[in-house]
């Protein structure tokens, strides 16, 4: 199975220059784990649940810290034809739980989390 037969995990944005407070309340508003930093149309870095525990843990201040100090930067990312099974090793090799989807020409199009692959793997099992 590849990467573009599973279910599309929404990819949510923001800019490098959004306040991790307002991350965190569109994070909490669409229900997402994590979100995507896009700067003109490229992405440039992820944010996720354990960058804002560690935000909070480390002091930072929510209202005057970007999302481009917490981003994890240049992350990893899988394209739509790669097979879910070597996805989830990657995954599970690097210790993250979401990888953004890039077509051929680099642009973010979608998000694979463990979540959708452990639901993946469950259905196919039954």
């Amino acid at each position: 199975m590849k990467v573009r037969d599973l279910p599309p995990g929404r990819l949510l944005s923001v800019d490098p220059q959004t306040l991790i407070a307002e991350v965190a309340r569109q994070m909490q508003k669409d229900d997402s784990d994590s979100v995507a930093v896009i700067s003109d149309g490229r992405l440039v870095g992820i944010v996720t649940e354990r960058d804002l525990v560690r935000a909070i843990a480390e002091g930072m201040d929510p209202q005057q810290a970007k999302a481009e100090v917490l981003m994890t930067a240049d992350p990893a990312t899988v394209d739509a034809d790669e097979d879910v099974t070597v996805v989830a090793v990657k995954m599970m090799r690097m210790g993250v739980r979401h990888l953004p989807v890039v077509d051929k020409a680099g642009k973010p199009v979608g998000l694979v989390s463990a979540r959708n692959l452990v639901a993946m793997l469950d259905r196919e099992a039954h």
